[in-house]
């Protein structure tokens, strides 16, 4: 995440600072995506090697986000459609993120 982050001002830096143009600017600005896939890999791999019962709520607690998530994007996109402020789309991948970070300790107390 450290190189994301460093990655990610680069880019935007270099995007303000260099006036790039066209197909240069369009890899500089998707630079940052490649620390993000190497993050999903290690999440694919740490995912590999937990038990049935741990992979089990983290699946749980995948479905409830996602759910959750959907019916929260749904709701917010009804309410742009009578002036409210459109959002961009990065906050539903923190939406997601965050409910599975809150879902997961209801979920492991069912199991205990």
């Amino acid at each position: 995440m450290v190189a994301y982050l460093i990655i990610l001002f680069g880019s935007i830096a270099a995007v303000l600072r260099m006036h790039l143009s066209g197909g240069v600017e369009v890899a500089v600005v998707l630079l940052p995506v490649i620390p993000l896939v190497l993050a999903f890999a290690a999440i694919v791999r740490c995912f590999q090697g937990i038990d049935e019962l741990e992979r089990q709520m983290h699946l749980e607690c995948l479905a409830l986000a996602a759910g959750l998530t959907a019916l929260l994007s749904a709701s917010y996109y009804f309410l742009e459609g009578v002036g409210f402020p459109r959002v961009s789309s990065i906050w539903t991948f923190v939406l997601v993120m965050v409910i599975w970070l809150i879902a997961r300790p209801f979920v492991a107390r069912r199991y205990q």
